[in-house]
């Protein structure tokens, strides 16, 4: 039985640079061969033999200069998108496409099993806990379970991608709102206006908690007897 067929190191994008390079490099590097046998012979530096072979030698030698700069413009592009992606230290982020098929469709239970088997195989997939603690609390009312994740996130340092941690503080602090959980609310403002210090986010959560603290003090303060 005949397997798949091998991958191939070079695609579609590294055929059409082959043939813009040989458009724009191959006419020119043969038109300057040639002129340069020419001038030797007008110098009486080669026989006209030695001048036939170097005219019949223009078309592989075109076509090695060719396969070099397009090898070296090739790596130089290369270098550079490592560049870019610092060494490419930087992983592609994880994608789920079997959840998110279910997701479309408003298969959400389904979804989240896979979810959970996926996390069971691969437990340091944090962005896994954080799409389901989402569809939990989105569509299955799982509040319980979303909670736990958001806080196993938030519990894992040092995390790869640190925006992460503030994802996870940001499901606590909807939840808590969502569940009327004001108590855990207020806990979860005031480490988010601590942990993120002097930006424009902590400044509203900052906002937020005093909003509270005073409703609170408004709906304990008596009330004058009628």
């Amino acid at each position: 039985m005949k397997g798949p067929p091998r991958l191939r190191d070079s695609d579609s994008a590294d055929h059409v640079q082959l043939v813009r390079v040989a458009v724009l490099f191959g006419p020119a590097c043969f038109t300057m061969l040639s002129m340069l046998w020419f001038f030797f012979r007008a110098q009486g530096w080669i026989s006209d033999g030695v001048f036939v072979a170097l005219l019949l030698l223009n078309i592989p030698l075109t076509a090695g200069g060719v396969l070099a700069i397009h090898h070296v413009t090739s790596r130089a592009a290369r270098g550079f998108a490592r560049v870019v992606l610092a060494g490419g230290d930087i992983p592609p982020p994880p994608t789920y496409p079997r959840q998110d098929v279910l997701i479309v469709r408003g298969q959400y239970a389904e979804a989240a099993d896979y979810f959970r088997d996926h996390i069971r195989i691969d437990p340091a997939d944090h962005e896994a806990r954080l799409r389901l603690a989402q569809l939990l609390e989105t569509h299955l009312k799982g509040y319980d379970e979303a909670e736990r994740l958001y806080q196993e996130v938030r519990r894992s340092q040092p995390l790869p991608d640190p925006g992460q941690e503030m994802r996870a503080a940001n499901g606590l602090i909807d939840l808590y709102r969502k569940t009327g959980r004001i108590d855990r609310l207020k806990v979860e403002l005031a480490r988010f206006a601590d942990r993120y210090r002097g930006s424009a986010v902590a400044e509203g959560a900052s906002r937020e908690l005093r909003e509270l603290k005073g409703a609170e003090i408004t709906n304990e303060s008596p009330h004058s007897p009628t």
